[in-house]
């Protein structure tokens, strides 16, 4: 028969949001009650949010916001686009 489940006492271990898997010995202070990620769950965030970053610099193509042909001037996308960003007062 397979074997229960650990049992852990939940001030000395974390459950990853990520992956699911039990981490023993892994204590947070009270006061932080967000979401844990284990050590390579975090860096496949780290990954991933590096990625996106990238993307809404330079710009998809594909997204709603890239397809809109004429500059609107108040989003990101076109904001950044023009040489000396939308002409505001004073300049």
């Amino acid at each position: 028969p397979p074997s229960p489940p650990q049992k852990c006492c939940p001030l000395l271990c974390r459950l990853c949001a990520g992956c699911q898997s039990l981490f023993p010995g892994v204590s947070l202070p009270p006061q932080r009650r967000c979401r844990w990620l284990c050590p390579d769950c975090r860096a496949q965030r780290r990954d991933f949010n590096r990625e996106q970053r990238f993307y809404k610099r330079v710009g998809c193509g594909t997204c709603q916001a890239c397809r809109i042909p004429e500059d609107c001037g108040i989003c990101s996308a076109c904001a950044r686009s023009a040489p000396g960003g939308p002409a505001g007062p004073g300049r």
